[in-house]
């Protein structure tokens, strides 16, 4: 057995293989989700969703996920949705997806000033967004994996993808 070593992004090594841990927040308020604009390295609809940092446990990183990503401050977890695995073809690291349905309130100003700062500079990952009943939350969302988390966290929430 080989050691298991942090890196950095929540990224491990163990056995010989990098696993990147990752959380992605399903934030809702009512019939209504939050879809981010992504610009970072791709661009699209998503849910905020970040790396799980070394010695953070799970509603930790929605906190500091949901922060950075959206500015809001206070969150009530619902429940786990689901988790799947994939491979980032561009890093070559297998990543491990834990997705979680949050209740927020809608009437938090949005702002994608909390974003990690590199160089002095801030990464905006983000730069708009969208309070979105689930037809057009479903029909935006870039990504066919973060689609089907989507439809079930409607489906715990026993609201209508048809609306």
């Amino acid at each position: 057995m080989y050691p298991e070593n942090n890196f950095s992004n929540g990224v491990t090594q163990k056995n010989g293989s990098l696993t990147r841990s990752v959380v992605g927040v399903i934030a809702f308020d009512g019939e209504k989700f939050l879809l981010l604009h992504r610009v970072l390295n791709w661009s699209g609809w998503e849910f905020a969703k970040g790396g799980i940092e070394k010695g953070e446990g799970i509603e930790s990183a929605i906190k500091r996920e949901l922060f950075e990503e959206t500015g809001i401050p206070k969150f009530e977890l619902v429940s786990k949705i689901d988790e799947y695995h994939f491979l980032n073809k561009l890093t070559n690291v297998m990543v491990h997806v834990q997705n979680y349905l949050v209740r927020v309130s809608s009437n938090n100003k949005i702002t994608f000033e909390n974003q990690p700062v590199v160089d002095g500079k801030i990464v905006y990952e983000h730069d708009d967004y969208k309070w979105c009943f689930p037809k057009e939350a479903v029909k935006l969302i870039t990504h066919d994996n973060s689609r089907r988390s989507l439809k079930k966290a409607i489906k715990v929430l026993g609201l209508s993808v048809e609306k």
